[in-house]
């Protein structure tokens, strides 16, 4: 139950008030119902809960002059309408009902000078996703009055519950696709410095979500993409944009670029469109590191190395993430032979203080340099990790200390 949902009994007193009301509901053989709009989540500040009814009826009126809008009003904030449909047209009743309530929705979101909403003084529009249910009365003949409002009344405030109830998950369906038709995702890059000098080897790209996202970072926006089905394009945006914005690249330099395995096992995984954005931006595929992350787990590593050196043959890198977090980063290194190893945070952070980290430490790098594996130390904050591991031996360095992450312009190196 939503804090917004007012309950039965105001239910009943709006049913009272419309089926006592002069010019109310007459049930009808030809089509007539309620519609319920729930006018919570205004963008701005806006007028008192309490407004009049004549407001309603007037502005209604105004803004929808075809409309046999008979009677409104407001009850907290949820707004109320009986409204009757064409005794002939091309939809039922209910069809009519609803596309009336969206058509409201979109006038209440343009700001056409809705009651208690005042730009002037600083209120603002209602938000484009209101929710809304409605209901076609139903009954007549013997049923008293009262009974079929109340019986509508509470069908349709049935459905406008259930849309409360179902308006995260569809805010977030909606969000999803305007971000990938709109390419609204961007890239920031961290830099990955060579241990040794301090000079930079490369940069991470790191999705980010846009300002006022309701995805709270890139790991709820992924994990939503692969629960729903957007897994490979938005793995597909946020790769041409990881591109397409890099710094500018000297041509030892390495951009690290996130994918998971079912991704590059993917059809429509093209390694020639990935080579175009390349060419665009005047880099090869052998300044390209594709970084495995743990989104998913591999379970065929005999398919997985086919498809990894059908792109290392055209130049590609392969790296490990988050070594150390877990049993299957270390199988997917026994197994794949990876070009980089990436120590995962949680194995360096405070290592210098740890004796059980400094050893997994001192293995990891020991164990990747018979190997011929570059280390990279993730999560490197405070200047005593820095001082470990360069001491271990580690090859390359990631963190705040050494970098913050930034969009392209402000990285350079």
């Amino acid at each position: 139950m939503t804090a917004a949902w007012h309950g039965m009994d105001g239910i009943a007193r709006i049913g009272a008030r419309m089926a006592d009301a002069p010019g109310g509901p007459s049930p009808r053989k030809d089509g007539a119902g309620f519609i319920g709009i729930d006018l919570t989540d205004r963008e701005a500040s806006a007028g008192p809960a309490g407004d009049a009814s004549s407001d309603w009826n007037d502005w209604l009126a105004w803004t929808c002059p075809g409309e046999r809008i008979e009677y409104a009003d407001r009850l907290g904030p949820h707004l109320w309408l009986y409204a009757e449909t064409p005794a002939e047209g091309a939809v039922s009743a209910e069809d009519h009902l609803r596309g009336l309530a969206r058509s409201i929705r979109s006038l209440l979101t343009e700001r056409r000078g809705a009651p208690g909403v005042h730009p002037e003084r600083g209120g603002g529009s209602w938000r484009h996703d209101l929710g809304f249910g409605v209901a076609v009365l139903s009954g007549g003949g013997e049923q008293p009055l009262r009974d079929v409002v109340y019986g509508a009344l509470f069908q349709a405030a049935g459905h406008l519950r259930q849309s409360l109830l179902e308006q995260p998950r569809t805010e977030l369906r909606q969000e999803m696709e305007e971000l990938l038709q709109g390419g609204r995702i961007y890239s920031v890059y961290q830099p990955i410095t060579w241990l040794g000098d301090g000079r930079v080897f490369g940069y991470e790209a790191l999705t980010r979500c846009p300002p006022g996202s309701r995805f709270e970072g890139p790991l709820a926006l992924f994990s939503y993409a692969e629960r729903e089905g957007y897994a490979f394009a938005l793995d597909r945006l946020a790769r041409e944009t990881a591109i397409r914005s890099s710094p500018k690249l000297n041509p030892l330099q390495k951009i690290f670029i996130n994918v998971t395995m079912g991704i590059m096992n993917d059809s429509r995984f093209v390694s020639g469109q990935t080579v175009q954005w390349l060419r665009q931006r005047g880099l090869h595929p052998s300044q390209v590191v594709f970084e495995l992350t743990e989104r998913s787990s591999i379970d065929d590593f005999d398919a997985a190395k086919k498809i990894l050196g059908h792109y290392r043959s055209q130049g590609y890198e392969i790296a490990i993430d988050d070594a150390g977090a877990g049993y299957s980063s270390l199988q997917s290194i026994v197994e794949l032979r990876p070009d980089y190893i990436k120590i995962d945070k949680s194995l360096v952070q405070h290592a210098d203080r740890d004796e059980m980290k400094k050893q997994m430490l001192r293995t990891f790098v020991r164990f990747a340099k018979r190997m011929n594996i570059k280390t990279v130390a993730e999560g490197i904050e405070r200047p005593e990790e820095l001082r470990l591991v360069r001491s271990l031996g580690t090859d390359f360095g990631q963190g705040y200390l050494l970098g913050k992450p930034q969009e392209h312009g402000m990285a350079s190196g």
